[in-house]
């Protein structure tokens, strides 16, 4: 065909088929992270102010809503696009769990109470911050792998089981076999429970329940062990009925689900549609039918820990910063001010309680220890353990490194400090049994395989 042949045939091309034509070649794509952020983030909003302001109001929650919340608004849908819309790493899930479970509530306290701004802004900065320090290591970590379908097989795996399960009876012997399954009155029995532990089990109880449990989960999946998942599961529910500790129930089924949830290329939308269905559950069904649901759900989930979180903040905003003088990183060099722990005095402040433990998650004790400066290292230590994680997650599968290493993150985001997750939680030796059994599976690697290959980070 001709230049002008071909010239007068596009001509000939009525206005409505060439519309036809560039809508089949041009993909329409919705903003699904957005949309499903800015659902759960008005839903939260419904919920502070049907249920939580006039049922719960707990730790000052009050109704106090700005004028608008444009900047609230903002905050979200910039993160939202800024994070990955694909989960290809353990990571990507991570860090979308911080802004699900911290940002999006904080974001909903910031606009209905009136939160401080600037606050709220180092919370999601930080999350910016954690980003950044992955990307630039994740950089100085890259190396090719080829992952092997036995690898996971060199974990240990019966050794941990039995270490657990040795927890188990200590802490039964221990308590004398009290146990208590009333979620009611956990606080009733906590005291004298932790008052007759030897301190060497307190240790191997919190480290044995959920870093241990979570990763014994996630393996007994990827090695499809029916009786192994059963197992936990049981010995799930006899850790909280021993301690009355609510998190040691959901440990086992939470990395379970973690490991289903890492096979989806976007499971950060299902977490997101999922609390937006149980929110709107809370807000259909009366209070007084599911009160357990609303209890812990509602009020001890979504919003508490940002509620803890804005006070830690506005207290180390106007006081000295702690400089981790409860830390033994310390060394007994720095003496605390405050005439209790952080954690108890924060929660007189909430409640007027001094039984009342405020714990919150590792941006306020950052932030709590030496300000901007302590969430810049924070931020750093974690993009490093989460560099880690990821290029595990090449060696043995994401699904299997992803819902071992979840129980750990989700403390770390919500509940407890940093340093604690590492040396008390169990995490430091998770992230030593990955590396030591991957250096040992590529020494027994053939020389050309290794070089070719190397994987390992230094």
């Amino acid at each position: 065909m001709s230049g002008s042949d071909s010239h007068i045939t596009f001509s000939n091309i009525s206005v409505a088929e060439l519309c036809i034509y560039m809508a089949k070649r041009i993909k329409l794509r919705i903003p699904w992270n957005t949309l499903a952020s800015l659902l759960a983030y008005f839903l939260f909003s419904e919920i502070y102010v049907k249920l939580i302001v006039p049922t719960f109001n707990f730790g000052g929650m009050i109704y106090d809503p700005r004028d608008n919340g444009i900047f609230e608004l903002i905050l979200i849908v910039l993160t939202s696009i800024l994070l990955p819309n694909k989960i290809k790493t353990p990571s990507n899930l991570y860090n979308w769990l911080y802004f699900i479970i911290l940002l999006i509530p904080s974001a909903v306290l910031s606009a209905e109470q009136g939160s401080d701004h600037f606050h709220l802004f180092l919370m999601f900065a930080a999350l910016w911050i954690l980003i950044l320090f992955q990307i630039l290591f994740a950089a100085l970590m890259t190396r090719r792998i080829i992952p092997h379908s036995i690898n996971y097989k060199r974990l240990p795996y019966y050794s941990i089981l039995v270490f657990v399960m040795a927890t188990l009876i200590f802490l039964a012997v221990s308590v004398g076999g009290v146990f208590n399954l009333n979620f009611y009155l956990v606080y009733d029995f906590r005291p004298d429970i932790l008052a007759n532990l030897p301190l060497i089990l307190s240790y191997l109880m919190i480290m044995a329940s959920s870093a241990f449990v979570g990763y014994l989960a996630a393996l007994a999946f990827h090695r499809r062990d029916v009786k192994v998942l059963l197992l936990i599961g049981v010995i799930g529910f006899l850790f909280f009925g021993y301690s009355s500790q609510k998190s040691m129930l959901f440990n086992p089924f939470l990395a379970m689900a973690g490991y289903l949830l890492f096979k989806f290329s976007r499971p950060h939308l299902y977490i997101l549609g999922g609390l937006s269905i149980l929110s709107i559950i809370a807000l259909l069904l009366p209070y007084d039918i599911f009160p357990l649901l609303t209890f812990l759900f509602v009020n001890r989930v979504v919003f508490l820990p940002s509620q803890i979180n804005f006070f830690y903040f506005d207290f180390f905003s106007n006081h000295s910063f702690m400089l981790w003088a409860e830390s033994k990183i310390s060394l007994g060099l720095v003496d605390s001010k405050l005439p209790m722990s952080v954690m108890n005095y924060i929660g007189v402040l909430m409640t007027d309680n001094y039984d009342f433990g405020a714990n919150s998650g590792w941006v306020a004790n950052a932030y709590m220890n030496a300000g901007i400066t302590g969430i810049v290292i924070y931020a750093a230590v974690i993009g490093i353990i989460f560099s880690l994680i990821d290029l595990w997650a090449k060696f043995y599968g994401k699904e299997l490194v992803g819902a071992a290493f979840l129980i750990p993150v989700i403390t770390m985001i919500m509940s407890v400090d940093l340093l604690i997750v590492l040396m008390t939680g169990g995490l430091i030796i998770l992230l030593m049994i990955f590396q030591v059994m991957t250096m040992c599976i590529q020494m027994r690697k053939p020389d050309s395989f290794r070089n070719k290959h190397n994987s390992l980070p230094l």
